[in-house]
């Protein structure tokens, strides 16, 4: 893995690819950034990208799908450990914006990865206004 853009963009090493391919290009993984006040040090430009709590979604169903090819005790470790990270940075989310009741909902999620998110934010139980 290399940082490209710290917090923001990384360039991560992909198995099995012809050498030139490896070398070349691997695969980014890039984190949306936005610009202003609610986002310091975030210097231009914004982009679009996924949000931590998106690439949680992702390697939940990948352990999961792993877990289906030969089944291990530590993959429902690893899954469970996932939700949690998840839930805290959803909570997080409503925290931030003052919706303390929602943060308690969050909280009480068995699997978080299957609540529909915010086309806009990014978030389970959008209050916004800007819900799907």
């Amino acid at each position: 893995m290399k940082i490209k853009d710290p917090g923001h963009r990384y360039q991560l090493d992909v198995l099995d690819a012809p050498t030139p391919l490896k070398r070349l290009s691997g695969v980014e993984l890039r984190f949306v950034k936005r610009i202003g006040e609610k986002f310091p040090g975030n210097a231009a430009p914004a982009y679009a990208g996924v949000t931590t709590q998106e690439v949680l979604r992702a390697l939940i169903d990948r352990t999961k799908y792993v877990n289906g090819q030969k089944e291990d005790p530590a993959n429902y470790h690893v899954i469970r450990d996932l939700r949690s990270a998840l839930v805290e940075l959803e909570m997080r989310a409503h925290r931030e914006r003052g919706d303390g009741g929602t943060a308690a909902r969050v909280a009480a999620l068995d699997q978080p990865e299957t609540i529909e998110t915010c086309h806009r934010c990014g978030h389970v139980f959008c209050q916004e206004g800007h819900s799907v």
